[in-house]
């Protein structure tokens, strides 16, 4: 379990990422969204009222889906063990598809419970597979490949009862997991009520996959699997896309517009949606409008990120797409999202010589066009695209203190895009004015925060401590830094800030939240290792802090930064 662990870490940190993105780019909001914001409200207002309640998961589903038949962007299942690696809903399973070596587990303590299942004892089974340590996306194939020999010897009839029950009852997630699985050889054409749980479920992101897995049997399998990709945005969405056949242009516009999309990384459906919608094919139409050019944009950007899985590579007409897409961006590149993807192709045609390198010339041109650099001062001023003037050798410093004078708290990204000590001394000098800071102050608990537009402050206050710390990495068990593999945030090295924004480490450490105090000693151990020496008032609240503190790691830091 310890690699569990550690792609945990991994996860957990491109999830904090996913989460920054969305406090950023936010368009206003029309009054029909905010109309849909207070229903959700009245629904989070439901839920609260019931948690406490002895739902089982089902039932905590069922109650927290919204007026758009979604499930809220935070939902999350009760965790399988409090103690552990806390995934994101689905993720687990996402590991073990993606990045580990299928080898299938014992089965034999879920043979003995079908039979169990088979012979009526539904009750013993029951406890049986409560209390089984189990992982049911290791034991799928075997499970049912020895069911459908093993048929004549098993009660379908109890069987079919037991699962199905289970699905509204259960409030274990690998029991549900179990019964779904079971369900995939079961004939549920006319089971419209068990088909009715099974798209509750397949809401969750946790569930989605196994779910996806019975809709396919049915006669409107891919209708029905198409309503289930819109609705979920985590790994729902990622298994959702594999499953989902191109039978009309409905689907095929939305798969370009949306397949990519989703909360963990949009390079996991990039391969599938480009071969799907064949994206060769659409380059090749006479007119694209701008809006469809940044669609493609969007997905080339995410075909080109193959640092957990291959994308571009993998696709035979590589070089032809590469063409067709530079081809179209000379006249259509208007976009942070075109923009950057013209940026990433050209180093990812310089890195792979077996790709006519004439490309690059493409590259340069609508990059050093004055056309281009006149749109990035324009996206700048707007609060994006620093990478790219970076990349064009804009200087940004400005830009960022303009923007945040006159749009405080908006984009925390920006923040680590700071080059100069000086300006940075301006940064911190307009961001302890713009927050309030004694509301940002608490007892101390184990809780993270979470990465909304509610706690903007909040983001502020972690971003630009983890900046002062120049932090780009993770720090024993917890993530210090959630810099965005993003046009809008720079992976550079400036030189130090040491000595700067002591008041904002100060309210940091007084933060209710764990992560945001990591960070806040982060920063100070890392000043201090250059040579900072600590001012009394933060000698003062580090032991005040010591002795409050409910993290055992961060108060032998604490302890340490003393010495």
């Amino acid at each position: 379990m310890e690699i569990f662990k550690k792609f945990g870490l991994i996860l957990i940190l491109v999830l904090e990422i996913i989460a920054f993105l969305k406090c950023i780019k936010k368009p206003k909001k029309t009054s029909k969204e905010n109309l849909i914001e207070n229903e959700k409200e009245d629904f989070e207002n439901k839920k609260e009222d019931l948690e406490n309640k002895n739902l089982s998961i089902f039932e905590l589903i069922e109650i927290s889906i919204q007026p758009n038949g979604e499930l809220p962007e935070d939902f999350k299942l009760p965790p399988k063990d409090p103690n552990g690696v806390p995934w994101a809903d689905g993720a687990l399973d996402g590991v073990c598809i993606y990045h580990l070596v299928e080898n299938e587990e014992d089965i034999e303590p879920l043979k003995n419970i079908v039979f169990q299942i088979s012979e009526g004892k539904f009750e013993e089974a029951q406890n049986n597979l409560e209390n089984l340590d189990f992982f049911m996306i290791s034991r799928r194939d075997s499970l049912l490949n020895w069911i459908i020999q093993e048929q004549k010897q098993i009660n379908i009839d109890n069987l079919c009862e037991f699962t199905i029950s289970q699905l509204s009852t259960s409030k274990n997630i690998e029991v549900i997991k179990f019964c779904l699985c079971v369900l995939e050889i079961i004939k549920l054409e006319t089971e419209k009520d068990t088909i009715e749980k099974v798209k509750i479920l397949a809401l969750s992101d946790e569930f989605t996959l196994y779910c996806l897995n019975i809709l396919k049997n049915l006669k409107n399998s891919n209708e029905e699997i198409f309503e289930i990709a819109k609705k979920v945005k985590g790994w729902g969405r990622i298994y959702s896309i594999k499953y989902l056949k191109v039978t009309n242009d409905e689907i095929k516009e939305w798969i370009l517009e949306e397949g990519c999309h989703n909360y963990i990384i949009p390079a996991y459906t990039a391969y599938t949606c480009a071969k799907k919608i064949n994206l060769v094919e659409i380059l090749n139409e006479d007119k694209i409008s701008s809006k469809k050019f940044n669609d493609i944009s969007y997905l080339m950007n995410a075909l080109l990120d193959e640092e957990a899985i291959t994308g571009i590579s993998n696709l035979e007409d590589r070089e032809l797409l590469i063409e067709r897409y530079l081809e179209k961006a000379k006249t259509l590149a208007s976009a942070e999202e075109d923009y950057y993807a013209i940026i990433t192709l050209k180093e990812y045609i310089k890195n792979n010589k077996e790709i006519n390198n004439e490309l690059i010339k493409i590259c340069d041109e609508i990059l050093n066009s004055e056309k281009t650099r006149n749109i990035v001062k324009e996206l700048l001023k707007e609060g994006y695209g620093y990478n790219i003037a970076k990349y064009l050798g804009i200087d940004i410093d400005k830009y960022i203190l303009e923007y945040l004078q006159d749009n405080p708290l908006k984009n925390p990204y920006i923040v680590f895009n700071i080059s100069e000590r000086e300006n940075m001394e301006k940064l911190v000098s307009l961001i302890e004015k713009k927050l309030t800071l004694e509301k940002l102050e608490g007892a101390p608990t184990d809780k993270f925060y979470s990465k909304n537009e509610k706690n903007k402050e909040y983001i502020f206050l972690d971003t630009i401590i983890k900046k002062l710390g120049n932090f780009g990495r993770t720090e024993g068990k917890f993530v210090v830094s959630v810099y965005p593999v993003d046009p809008t945030a720079s992976m550079d090295e400036p030189e130090n800030y040491i000595g700067i924004g002591e008041n904002l480490i100060i309210c940091a450490l007084n933060s209710p939240y764990v992560d945001i105090r990591y960070g806040a000693v982060n920063t100070l151990e890392s000043w201090k290792e250059k040579g900072y020496i600590l001012s009394n008032e933060i000698i003062e609240n580090i032991k005040k802090l010591e002795k409050l503190e409910v993290d055992e790691e961060l108060k032998i830091k604490l302890n340490e930064l003393l010495k």
